[in-house]
């Protein structure tokens, strides 16, 4: 396989869409030599740094990989980069290879520890029905429970669906819904209202919701697309706070051992209560609790940044690595160890999808964040460079 090939499929290969035959083709490729792991590994957090950057969607993939494409074409016996180069991806990308190309054979390749690569989450949940039993969700398999007046479908496509057969007859009874590290996952509720939950997210909720009210209790993070019911109010309960609404959309994260809660608004309105204090939101604000003191701060965000997990993608704004860090870590079910304050302190702008390695996370945040990460199977070590 030709250099120019490798460049062609990289927009394919970090988005997840080549296909296995491709994947075959680059694996055989890595294995020829061993400095195309090294190569690839550059391209990789090249490609990464100008498509992710600023914001992911900035720049057009098949756009970049004509102008590497034409790059190479125009390239001379003397390798002058000015004949060729149509656009600063092709100067960064395609140099890097020539740079190998030219001194391959003189230069010495440092030793490089080949680790087992961490895959990214997964869709999964344990589902804890009200006599105390136990069901594993997975994305590879249906599950189908008679409830009585309830039935509970699990679709590998729509998460766990509860569909009411006759409320009346129905008793007040509580499922519980935990997503560990390395997973996800959605549902929709017995009044249809959908539920996105985050990786450590456990949520307790009425099979059915009684005629007075709609209350749910979460510790995790969750995004909920609550549906209006004027006669009866949705309320989430954490650890600290107490979020009313009737319809709307909005996330809550709330953590144990996290010192702050927080609620950011996409539509509608809520009122957020904590004992201590109280606040309404409107679209495009978000409330920050203080879980100690329960204090509250109201502020407007780009709600974007707070929401884009339920996408598939992670969006960080200048965000402390330390905090980047802990998302990473239960999405992959990995553990962080700083060895520099300072650099669990360095700050982060950026973006990137969720279904890549965490070699190709860790990666992209060295590249454009000065930092450097060792993996040793569970364990990640951060230094700074």
């Amino acid at each position: 396989m030709e250099i120019e090939e490798i460049i062609r499929l990289l927009p394919l290969l970090l988005g997840g869409k080549a296909s296995k035959e491709q994947e075959k083709e680059v694996s055989r490729w890595l294995e020829e030599d061993e400095g195309n792991p090294v190569l690839y590994k550059e391209l990789c957090a090249t490609y990464y740094k100008l498509h992710y950057a600023c914001r992911w969607t900035d720049i057009d993939p098949v756009a970049a990989s004509s102008k590497i494409r034409s790059g190479l074409e125009k390239k001379s016996v003397r390798l002058r980069l000015t004949a060729w180069v149509s656009g600063v991806a092709a100067i960064l990308v395609v140099g890097l290879c020539i740079s190998y190309f030219i001194h391959r054979e003189d230069s010495v390749i440092p030793e490089r520890i080949i680790v087992k690569d961490v895959k990214s989450g997964e869709k999964k949940a344990l589902l804890t029905l009200a006599d105390g039993r136990q069901v594993e969700l997975k994305a590879d398999h249906q599950v189908n429970m008679d409830l009585g007046t309830v039935t509970a479908i699990e679709d590998s496509l729509v998460g766990l669906v509860y569909q009411v057969k006759d409320s009346s007859k129905t008793p007040l009874e509580y499922h519980q819904l935990s997503v560990p590290r390395a997973g996800e996952y959605i549902m929709t509720l017995s009044d249809g209202t959908k539920v996105w939950l985050n990786s450590e997210t456990e949520m307790k909720y009425p099979v059915v919701f009684d005629r007075g009210k709609r209350e749910v209790f979460i510790t995790g993070e969750a995004f909920f697309e609550v549906v209006k019911d004027s006669a009866r109010p949705f309320i989430v309960h954490t650890p600290h706070t107490h979020t009313t609404v009737l319809g709307t959309s909005f996330n809550v994260m709330a953590y144990a051992g996290e010192e702050r809660t927080e609620i950011t608004l996409v539509t509608g309105c809520v009122n957020v209560e904590t004992g201590k204090s109280a606040c309404r939101i409107t679209p495009g604000y978000q409330v920050l609790v203080d879980n100690t003191s329960l204090n509250i701060e109201n502020r407007q965000v780009n709600t974007a940044f707070f929401t884009s997990w339920k996408e598939g993608v992670f969006d960080f704004d200048r965000m402390t690595l330390d905090q980047l860090c802990v998302q990473l870590s239960r999405w992959y079910d990995v553990d962080f160890f700083f060895a520099n304050q300072s650099a669990a302190e360095k700050r982060f702008t950026g973006a990137i999808k969720k279904n890549n390695t965490l070699r190709f996370m860790l990666d992209f945040v060295e590249k454009t964040s000065n930092v450097r990460f060792e993996v040793n199977g569970k364990t990640v070590s951060v230094y700074n460079q």
